[in-house]
């Protein structure tokens, strides 16, 4: 049964995390890494929800369906930027 201490050990920060995606997605990280990710994203809505939306755009970026954009989409998204403070 690890310790209480070896569970710290096993902890990782979500800068950390956010550092390792692009090598976690490619399964370029060792296995210990990747134990680590996934531990933390159970535990963090937040990067498991910067996971899971990554993940969810390369599926779209990578099928060969094109979607079609509402006539005026681009105008009224420009429009709405420019009046969004900076």
């Amino acid at each position: 049964m690890p310790s209480a201490n070896q569970g710290e050990r096993m902890k990782i920060r979500c800068s950390e995390v956010r550092r390792e995606l692009a090598n976690y997605m490619e399964d370029d990280v060792d296995a210990e890494l990747r134990s680590r990710i996934e531990r933390h994203f159970r535990e963090c809505d937040g990067c498991n929800a910067l996971y899971d939306s990554i993940r969810k755009v390369i599926r779209l970026v990578g099928s060969e369906e094109i979607i079609e954009l509402p006539a005026g989409f681009s105008r009224r998204l420009y429009e709405r930027l420019a009046t969004m403070p900076s």
